[in-house]
């Protein structure tokens, strides 16, 4: 009796943990769409404080050329990843399951806007430092 007593409570705590580990796998999407937005302030922290450094910058749709001491810093779409490269070489992945990104120059800056594929959409707006030396106060 007391054997089967036992046996009865194990059932009962594998049939109470079923419904917790459905809805923890199903839900999965759900966790990784939020590591996905942390991923997108990380990237854009980084961007910030390279276009802030940049001597230069190229800015066509898909891309963002940075000048930083001489070298040439590139942000372009590879695939449905965004990549950073600096002179050419190098492959390091700063976004992960992008959809679409775009750069657009505004007025002293760049705008970028971004789609995942968690349907989640992102927009940021960076601007360069401006040039102390160039600055008169009175």
């Amino acid at each position: 009796m007391l054997e089967m007593l036992f046996a009865f409570s194990v059932f009962l705590l594998i049939a109470a943990m079923v419904p917790v580990s459905f809805n923890f796998l199903f839900q999965d999407w759900k966790m990784e769409a939020r590591t996905q937005r942390l991923e997108w302030h990380v990237f854009i922290n980084q961007l910030k404080k390279e276009v802030r450094l940049a001597d230069t910058a190229n800015i066509s749709p898909n891309a963002i050329v940075l000048t930083i001491d001489g070298k040439s810093v590139i942000y372009e779409k590879y695939g449905s990843n965004l990549r950073r490269r600096v002179d050419m070489k190098g492959h390091e992945i700063v976004l992960q399951k992008l959809d679409v990104i775009t750069f657009n120059s505004i007025n002293g800056g760049v705008e970028i806007k971004a789609s995942d594929d968690f349907d989640q959409e992102y927009s940021a707006f960076l601007y360069y430092l401006m040039n102390m030396e160039d600055t008169h106060v009175p």
